[in-house]
């Protein structure tokens, strides 16, 4: 016999109900979810969900040090490193010495970069959609709705 929970059929019909109740276990499931079929699609483009982050954060900001990387997204410096080395090779950031401290690196996204931001974001949002394909939009607003609030919750 397959259990339900709520309505939703879990992926195996041996998962404990106390995971299933569990916010922890079910953001697990819900991030591997959807981090598979982002990646999976980004991949097509040649490129990463971190290295999109990381554009879209030099696109909306316009320029930002790798250390405000760092710490807007949570990433090692060794790995923002490696993220911006990634978005130079395809010619969507570029580094600049900050004129005010010459050991500090600016990061700006290019024009090329601002195009391609504005294509992953599509390919984003749709392998987001594909994932919760079986959520409703209310369900989804939501889920939107919960994360920002404990997300913002976090940054106080």
């Amino acid at each position: 016999m397959v259990s339900h929970y709520r309505g939703v059929m879990p992926s195996h019909p041996d998962i404990p109900r106390a995971l299933l109740e569990s916010p922890s276990y079910q953001l697990e499931r819900l991030r591997r979810r959807t981090r598979d079929e982002v990646e999976s699609q980004l991949a097509r483009h040649d490129t990463t969900m971190r290295e999109y982050w990381t554009l879209t954060c030099l696109v909306n900001a316009d320029a930002a040090s790798q250390s405000a990387l760092c710490d807007m997204l949570a990433i090692d410096a060794s790995d923002m490193v490696r993220l911006v080395d990634a978005l130079e090779k395809h010619g969507w950031a570029k580094r600049e010495r900050d004129p005010r401290d010459r050991r500090r690196q600016i990061v700006t996204s290019t024009k090329k970069g601002r195009a391609a931001q504005a294509d992953l974001h599509k390919v984003v949002s749709e392998a987001e959609d594909v994932s919760l394909d079986e959520s409703t939009s209310k369900q989804l607003k939501h889920l939107r709705k919960l994360a920002a609030a404990i997300i913002s919750t976090e940054e106080d």
